[in-house]
């Protein structure tokens, strides 16, 4: 009964931590999506994943803070591309195709993040259509948005 109860509550946490970070999702959407995603945490330090890893899924950060970094053109020097923090979508590429990573991220501090292999998005189109269109939609936005922060930036420095 107690394992029951832990359970639950486990799920009422994981529900709320991720309608926090994405409110434009109803409960009840929330509530299916939570089936095709694992929560994982990191230690500060972690690797998340290589540069030229697989792709094997996209994550959804709830807690904590994650740097994105590059391979420079002299070995053992990265690039600082991005950090991300609470409610920022990672590798989003991996629900659709596998490619490898293109960067390596690594958590800051302590992390939470919601993973969506991609496994578990090609059951989720599958069975729950109109929730992956909203999940796709909010992937294409995200993506949008940091093409268009990018190219301020390679504007700026033109």
């Amino acid at each position: 009964m107690q394992a029951a109860q832990e359970k639950t509550s486990e799920s009422q946490t994981a529900q709320r931590q991720f309608h926090n970070v994405f409110p434009e999702f109803m409960e009840n959407e929330v509530e299916k999506l939570i089936c095709y995603l694992e929560l994982r945490r990191y230690a500060q330090g972690a690797i998340v994943w290589q540069q030229s890893d697989p792709l094997e899924f996209m994550g959804l950060l709830v807690e904590g803070k994650l740097v994105i970094k590059r391979e420079g053109r002299f070995p053992g020097k990265n690039i600082i591309l991005a950090i991300l923090e609470k409610g920022s979508l990672f590798g989003e590429m991996a629900v659709a195709a596998s490619h490898p990573h293109s960067v390596t991220i690594s958590a800051v501090e302590e992390t939470q993040a919601y993973v969506l292999s991609f496994d578990n998005a090609q059951n989720l189109f599958q069975k729950e259509p109109a929730l992956s269109i909203k999940l796709l939609k909010k992937i294409i936005v995200v993506c949008g948005l940091r093409l268009q922060h990018t190219g301020s930036r390679l504007a700026e420095l033109l």
